[in-house]
């Protein structure tokens, strides 16, 4: 199998953490508006690619019912763990683990490919798109979201910000590299030149909602490949900065941010 070599691997706690945390505040909702969006029916079979833990899988198979199917590949043990975890009473939900750069299913086979929050962090994205192409019935349906940069996303900016000045260029740079993304333009043509049909693409605004500035700071540092951020000194000096920057979107339920993804919908 070919290998993500991109880094960004949420292990052990970090897994746990996504599928408890982000799931619930935010991923749960754009799942369900992936799967609207490419209208999932009952009976289909549903290629869920960097399927993470299993969200988007396990929304697709209410949709497709007893008699569909549902395939989610992840590259990350850790990651499928957690899915197969929270998917254990799903009988038409499967996860393979495999890369979304060489997929280990067969060619033609799924009437639906979804692709959530994963393609940024990809080392090949034409590839991966390809591959998505390559696993799709003719006239099959692809639906993907992917963040906007960080300019879009004011919690990202606004946290590099402060790794920048407390932990060093390094990790503001690790936290920078997936928001790659940058326009309408580009996401149409990443389809486009795969061979996809009908490209639409949509910005979508949503709302990113965490209990409190320390819960924001905590989650989004825990895969950063530096143990000395995660200490309590860092966390409280990153903590401070972050309260100050961000006081005017804290409010008697948490901090709250715009966050804005593309959306792409398209037909082999």
């Amino acid at each position: 199998m070919a290998k993500d070599e991109s880094g960004f691997q949420l292990t052990g706690s970090g897994a746990e953490a996504y599928e408890r945390y982000m799931v619930p505040i935010h991923c749960a909702a754009l799942a369900e508006d992936l799967v609207d969006r490419v209208s999932v029916q009952p009976q289909e079979h549903v290629l869920d690619v960097a399927c993470g833990t299993g969200v988007v899988s396990r929304c697709a198979a209410r949709r497709v019912g007893s008699l569909g199917r549902v395939t989610g590949v992840e590259l990350n043990p850790e990651m499928i763990e957690v899915a197969r975890s929270a998917a254990a009473f799903v009988d038409q939900v499967e996860f393979l683990e495999g890369s979304a750069l060489e997929l280990p299913v067969p060619d033609g086979q799924y009437d639906v490919a979804l692709c959530q929050q994963a393609i940024m962090f990809l080392p090949d994205r034409e590839l991966a798109v390809r591959e998505m192409r390559r696993a799709l019935k003719p006239g099959g349906r692809v639906g993907l979201n992917v963040f906007r940069t960080p300019d879009f996303i004011p919690s990202f900016a606004h946290l590099i910000d402060a790794l920048e000045k407390h932990a060093g260029p390094a990790a503001a740079d690790f936290m920078r590299a997936p928001f790659v993304m940058q326009s309408v333009g580009q996401m149409r043509a990443l389809f486009e030149q795969a061979g996809f049909l009908d490209v639409e693409v949509v910005i979508r605004i949503d709302t990113l909602r965490y209990p409190s500035v320390a819960h924001l700071v905590r989650y989004e540092t825990l895969n950063i490949p530096d143990d000395e951020i995660r200490a309590p000194r860092m966390q409280a000096a990153l903590t401070s900065e972050m309260e100050a920057l961000v006081e005017a979107s804290v409010d008697d339920h948490g901090v709250v941010f715009p966050v804005q993804h593309f959306v792409v919908t398209a037909r082999r």
